[in-house]
């Protein structure tokens, strides 16, 4: 075992178990270490914000940051499995393909899919990775993962927000991704995020072919999938204010 990863743990497992708002000298005497060997893994730990100091007094408290390494409880069977009506009603009512995408790491993967009874129809691969950068589902993901925007997102030479950037900020201010040509020219599609206990978990969308499936279908799609999931009632299409 490394030893380091074991105190980081030890030190955050005992200020959550005692009070939340501790002095070094109480985990250092608690866990049998050196004062300034604690001193070290706290200030590194303040450092990444998982830690803070009380304004008045030298003790550290948990900060909610660490709250981001909290799982969902949720399976990804469960998900498929309440959803799969919703998407069935979404592609009955837009007459259009739609899809439900989880993640997967750095990238993203169809789980779901409901094709229209159409002669011209969208059709993805199902159990392929796709990268998150290049569509409207994969943005939609990255508008709510500072880690990914970290690794994937890159700022133009002259330091200015790139392409990309922009698009992101966009996604957080309308709720929603789109792809009009770009990943396909003949293909738009709309994504939205799905969010449960307040983190994202998956993304829906609903794509059609780029002659007939227009901003006016955007607009009714992404009406349709917001009343279905408040109907549904687990699941939300958007972060509380």
């Amino acid at each position: 075992m490394i030893q380091s990863v074991k105190r980081t743990f030890q030190i955050l497992e005992y200020i959550a178990a005692n009070g939340n708002f501790v002095r070094v000298n109480d985990v250092a005497k608690a866990l049998e270490l050196e004062k300034t060997t604690v001193y070290g893994f706290i200030n590194s730990l303040k450092q990444l914000g998982y830690l803070e100091q009380d304004e008045i007094s030298p003790r550290y408290r948990i900060t909610p940051k660490l709250e981001c390494l909290y799982a969902p409880s949720f399976s990804v069977f469960e998900l498929k499995h309440e959803l799969r009506p919703i998407l069935e009603k979404i592609t009955e009512m837009t007459q259009e393909s739609s899809y439900l995408a989880v993640q997967m790491g750095s990238y993203y993967r169809h789980e779901l899919k409901c094709e229209p009874n159409r002669a011209v129809k969208i059709t993805l691969n199902m159990g392929k990775d796709y990268e998150m950068a290049t569509t409207a589902i994969g943005k939609a993901f990255l508008a709510y993962s500072e880690h990914l925007q970290h690794s994937i997102v890159k700022t133009s030479d002259s330091g200015e927000p790139s392409i990309l950037e922009k698009e992101i900020k966009d996604i957080k201010n309308s709720g929603y991704a789109l792809d009009i040509q770009a990943y396909d020219p003949d293909l738009n599609c709309v994504a939205l995020p799905i969010f449960f206990k307040n983190k994202p978990i998956a993304v829906l969308c609903v794509s059609g072919p780029s002659y007939r499936f227009k901003e006016p279908e955007f607009n009714k799609s992404l009406n349709i999938i917001d009343k279905l999931l408040k109907e549904q009632g687990k699941y939300a299409t958007k972060l509380p204010a």
